[in-house]
């Protein structure tokens, strides 16, 4: 019974791990299609949303835009635009001026100002495939209604996708919505897609508000005893089912248990010299990983103050500006650089100096609140901040705050022609992300309000805004 048991603990950690790849494989799935809606509504102004359309030419170029879109993203069959009254505006369809108002995707947005985006349940449409409907608010952040945009999204690539997952004949993986509509299945039972499952176990773990759970039971599509895990796909009215037949899984320990009738002393003795390998092999993969981990970590953090290091600056810096420029979002920078620092150095010593340069560094990280702003070290005594999708008032207000948890530090520097203590000169620069302007203008940018603040005194924030125009020019 004991290793009965270990076998069944070995089969539902497979389940719950291919459960959750699932999931995660669900959501960003939907992640791509949101960020197409992003992208239209980049292009979208309130007074665009007009049924009949008063320009029609104008109408006709947003409804094309549109349908570009669309086809950037596979399995994506209908797009549109509703305006404040739900009444498509745009689509690729001939349904234009239709009422959407009683469909549950405009109540959604338009009766609950916090939510901003909405995913349907499953729906089989007029033309057939089994789909649905995910959409996301117009302005959200300003008061009011404006309307949104929709994507249909074809069902059909689950059940594509789950036929590459690689199961025993008698396993299961499933996807159902929270109706209990199943929606893929391997092994694949065409005649069953789109229906109801009839299965009280699921129906109570869905109304019960959990996020995952393993359990014994017989399938109510096949009858083949499973051990299953199930899991929602947080956000998204989407659930994994992943089964693993008890044929299956306790296929070795029937086999363990047949050999150990005639051959109980020699199984023995091979158990304690497997088990001593197998515990070999682990603390080696342990160690190996532990010191895997330290060398990525090492690579990419600044060993003295544990912010990260320039090579992290740069990758971040790249990256966050590539994603935003495709949405057109704004971008901050903060350099910092301690005031009179190598006369600090000179005078108190470079362990006081490393000190120093420690606590800064803690100042810094605890003043941003969001996972996606980074603090760094860039080089000796410089420090900055990338924060995406900030406001210049916002980036300025942040800046501000290092300064004064800085100079609250109260740290000596008697050679110190700012203040008597530890001080620091900030630059603070904001651009919106864009293909024509690189990442390293906002560098430039950032650098440039540094000096100013450095030749005016130090001790204080440069952050004068000009427009972002030609490099070269600036």
């Amino acid at each position: 019974m004991r290793s009965l048991q270990q076998e069944e603990d070995k089969a539902r950690g497979r389940v719950e791990g291919v459960s959750f790849l699932i999931a995660e494989w669900i959501d960003g799935s939907f992640q791509i299609t949101d960020y197409l809606l992003r992208d239209i509504l980049g292009h979208v102004e309130p007074e665009d949303l007009v049924y009949p359309p008063k320009d029609l030419q104008a109408h006709q170029q947003l409804t094309e835009l549109v349908v570009s879109k669309m086809n950037t993203v596979p399995n994506v069959i209908l797009a549109g635009l509703f305006d404040q009254h739900c009444i498509i505006t745009h689509a690729n369809s001939d349904e234009l001026g239709w009422d959407g108002s009683h469909r549950d995707y405009c109540r959604a947005l338009r009766d609950f100002p916090d939510r901003d985006t909405f995913v349907s349940n499953a729906f089989k449409s007029t033309t057939g495939p089994l789909n649905i409907t995910q959409t996301r608010e117009l302005l959200p952040e300003q008061p009011g209604f404006k309307g949104f945009a929709a994507v249909g999204v074809d069902l059909t690539f689950f059940s594509k996708w789950v036929e590459h997952i690689s199961i025993d004949p008698l396993d299961v993986v499933a996807i159902t919505d929270k109706n209990l509509r199943l929606l893929a299945r391997k092994p694949a039972k065409p005649e069953t897609l789109g229906k109801l499952i009839d299965d009280p176990i699921v129906e109570a773990f869905i109304t019960s508000g959990q996020t995952d759970k393993s359990f014994r039971a017989t399938s109510p599509i096949d009858g083949v005893p499973r051990l299953f895990s199930i899991r929602k796909v947080e956000g998204l009215p989407f659930y994994a089912v992943v089964g693993e037949a008890d044929q299956h899984w306790q296929a070795d320990w029937r086999h363990q248990v047949r050999v150990a009738v005639g051959a109980l002393i020699v199984l023995w003795l091979l158990a304690l010299f497997t088990l001593r390998t197998y515990w070999d092999q682990l603390n080696y993969l342990s160690e190996l990983k532990i010191a895997r981990d330290k060398l990525e970590t090492l690579s990419i953090t600044d060993a003295l103050t544990g912010l990260a290091n320039r090579r992290r600056f740069d990758n971040v810096l790249d990256g966050e500006y590539q994603r935003l420029k495709r949405i057109n979002a704004s971008m901050s920078l903060i350099m910092i650089d301690l005031d009179y620092f190598k006369h600090f150095n000179d005078t108190y010593g470079h362990l006081a100096g490393d000190r120093c340069l420690k606590a800064v560094g803690e100042v810094i990280q605890q003043s941003l609140k969001r996972p996606q702003d980074l603090a760094a070290r860039y080089g000796g005594e410089e420090f900055s901040c990338i924060l995406p999708e900030t406001q210049h008032a916002d980036a300025v207000s942040i800046a501000m705050t290092i300064k004064a948890s800085i100079a609250a530090l109260g740290i000596p520097h008697g050679r110190s022609n700012a203040a008597r203590h530890v001080t620091a000169s900030l630059g603070v620069a904001t651009i919106e992300c864009t293909p024509d302007i690189s990442p390293d203008y906002l560098v430039h940018l950032a650098d440039q309000r540094l000096y100013w603040a450095k030749n005016n005194g130090r001790d204080q924030v440069g952050f004068e805004q000009r427009p972002a125009h030609n490099t070269k020019n600036d």
